[in-house]
C-alpha cells in the first residue's frame, strides 16, 4: 500500500472586497484535529492529518457573491533525536457562504493532508490561524511515533474513525483511499445529530492469505467497559488488505467512548489491536446522570433563588452561550435548581473536554480567586488569573516580573503537567493591579506570540 507524499499549496487571498461588512465570530477559534499511521515502507510511514473547522468560528468578510473567510494551517514535524524539521508546510481552507442562513454556514469544513515520513520519533506542531483576524488562534503539540510494524506478525494501521465510506474509482479525490472514498470525522463527535453510525477505516498487514481471521469491534465506555461487541470471520487472501465496517451509536447515551478493534485467529487468539477514543452526543438517551441530577438536586434544596443565580455565574466558565442563554429563560426556583443539578452533573464527570471536578472542588477554587486576585473593583473570580485558576488550579510555577522604567509588570503561569506544559501571560496594563491575559499556549485559549511589545 505505497503511498506518494502529498503537498497543500498555499493559494491567494482573492482581491475585490466590496465593502467591509464582516461576520465576527463570537466564540474562540477551535480546530478538531485527528491523525492515522499507516504502513509505508520498511524504513518509513504514512501519517494522514485530519482537521475539521465549524464556518461560525471564523472571520468572514463580505465578497461578489456572499461571504468568504480562511483558516491557514500550518504543521510542522520534528525529529526528535535531531531536533530538525523534517516537514514545514502552510496550507489555506477557504470558508465560503452566501450568508449566515446558507445550510454550508453550519456544516463543518473537513480537509486532510498526508505525509511519509522515515520511520523514527517526532513532534507535530499544528497551529490554526484566523487570517482575516490573526489574533485568533488554535494549536496542539503532540508526539508522533513511527506507524505499524509486521516484522514479528499481524499489524494494524491506526484506526480512522470516519463520518462516511463508500466505494469509489475517483483516484484523484482527497479522500480516496484504496478504492474507497474515506471521509474523516475529525471532531470525532458522533450522534442522531450529526453522525448516527461510525465508518471505520484500518489496513492489516501481515496476513497470511490462506488463513481466516476474527474481526471483532468492541465499544467500550470512557473506562474500558465493554458496551457492544460484534465479530465477523474473513477470509482476505492478500498480506495486506483493507478493514472496513459499521456501528451504530444511537442507543448510547452522551458520553465519551472507545473504540475498540481487534483481530484474532479463527482460533480466537489476539493477534493485534487498536482503539481510539470518540464522543457520543445523543440527548434523547437517558442515562445514569438523570439519577445522579437527582441527587445534585438534594444538595441545593437549601438554595435561594438569588443563591442559584450566583452559583450559575460562578459556573460560567464551563457554560456555553446557549445554555447561558437558556438558564436566563428559567424563572421558577425549582426549575433553576433542576438545571443547575444537571449541570453540576455533567460538570463533575467532565464538560467540554476538561477534567472532571466536583461541586465541592470548584466551589473551594471560586472562594481562592476571590482572595487572591480581586483588582480594583473586579472580584476575584471574575479576573482574568481568577479564571486560569479556576479551570486550570494551582499553576506548577509562577514567573512574577515587576515594573521597570521601561516595562510593566507581568506573570508568567507554567502548568508541566498539561497538553505537554502550557503557559499564561498576564499583564498589568492599566497599573492598577488587574493582569490581563495576553497570551497563552494552552490549546483555545488567547495566542499572541507578540506579547512583549504589550509591556512598552
Amino acid at each position: 500500500m505505497k503511498r506518494l507524499m502529498t503537498f497543500s499549496l498555499i493559494v491567494l487571498l482573492p482581491a475585490g472586497i466590496l465593502a467591509q461588512d464582516r461576520i465576527v465570530p463570537r466564540s474562540t477559534l477551535a480546530v478538531s484535529f485527528d491523525l492515522a499511521r499507516f504502513g509505508h515502507t520498511d524504513s518509513s510511514s504514512y501519517f494522514e492529518l485530519y482537521f475539521a473547522c465549524f464556518p461560525p468560528l471564523v472571520t468572514l468578510e463580505r465578497r461578489i457573491d456572499g461571504y468568504q473567510g480562511y483558516l491557514e494551517i500550518q504543521t510542522q514535524i520534528k525529529n526528535k533525536q535531531t531536533g530538525e524539521y523534517a516537514l514545514q508546510n502552510r496550507s489555506l481552507l477557504t470558508v465560503s457562504v452566501k450568508d449566515t442562513i446558507d445550510p454550508s454556514y453550519h456544516n463543518t469544513l473537513v480537509t486532510q493532508m498526508g505525509y511519509v515520513l522515515p520511520k523514527g520519533e517526532y513532534e507535530l506542531y499544528v497551529t490554526g490561524i484566523d487570517t482575516l483576524d490573526q489574533r485568533r488562534r488554535d494549536s496542539l503539540v503532540i508526539p508522533l511515533v513511527s506507524g505499524p510494524d509486521n516484522s514479528s506478525g499481524v499489524a494494524i494501521s491506526d484506526v480512522e474513525l470516519c463520518s462516511k465510506i463508500e466505494q469509489s474509482d475517483n483516484t484523484t479525490g482527497m479522500f480516496f483511499k484504496n478504492a474507497h472514498e474515506v471521509i474523516p470525522n475529525p471532531t470525532l463527535l458522533f450522534g442522531t445529530a450529526n453522525y448516527p453510525v461510525v465508518f471505520h477505516y484500518a489496513e492489516l498487514y501481515g496476513l497470511n492469505p490462506s488463513d481466516t481471521y476474527v474481526v471483532k469491534v468492541v465499544l467500550a465506555d470512557a473506562g474500558g467497559k465493554p458496551l457492544q461487541e460484534h465479530t465477523r470471520k474473513k477470509k482476505y487472501g492478500v498480506r495486506n488488505a483493507v478493514e472496513v465496517g459499521t456501528t451504530n451509536v444511537v442507543k448510547l447515551s452522551s458520553g465519551k467512548y472507545r473504540y475498540q478493534l481487534y483481530v484474532l485467529s479463527e482460533s480466537s487468539e489476539p493477534l493485534a489491536r487498536v482503539e481510539k477514543n470518540f464522543f457520543v452526543y445523543n440527548p434523547q438517551v437517558k442515562s445514569a446522570q438523570v439519577t445522579d441530577a437527582r441527587m445534585k438536586e438534594t444538595e441545593l434544596s437549601g438554595l435561594t433563588g438569588e443563591e442559584l443565580d450566583q452559583e450559575f455565574a460562578y459556573l460560567r466558565y464551563h457554560a456555553t452561550e446557549p445554555e447561558i442563554k437558556l438558564y436566563s429563560q428559567v424563572t421558577s426556583v425549582d426549575g433553576k435548581r433542576e438545571f443547575l443539578a444537571a449541570f453540576w452533573t455533567i460538570v463533575e464527570q467532565g464538560k467540554m473536554g476538561r477534567d472532571p471536578i466536583t461541586r465541592q472542588e470548584y466551589m473551594t477554587r471560586i472562594k481562592k480567586a476571590s482572595d487572591r486576585f480581586r483588582a480594583f473593583n473586579r472580584e476575584g473570580w471574575r479576573t482574568d488569573r481568577g479564571r486560569v485558576f479556576i479551570l486550570y488550579n494551582e499553576p506548577d510555577e509562577i514567573e512574577r516580573m515587576p515594573s521597570t522604567e521601561s516595562g510593566k509588570p507581568y506573570e508568567i503561569w507554567h502548568f508541566y503537567q498539561i497538553e505537554n506544559g502550557i503557559e499564561f501571560v498576564f499583564v498589568d496594563r492599566t497599573g492598577f493591579g488587574e493582569y490581563l491575559l495576553v497570551h497563552s499556549t494552552k490549546r483555545g485559549e488567547l495566542r499572541d506570540d507578540g506579547w512583549r511589545r504589550l509591556l512598552q
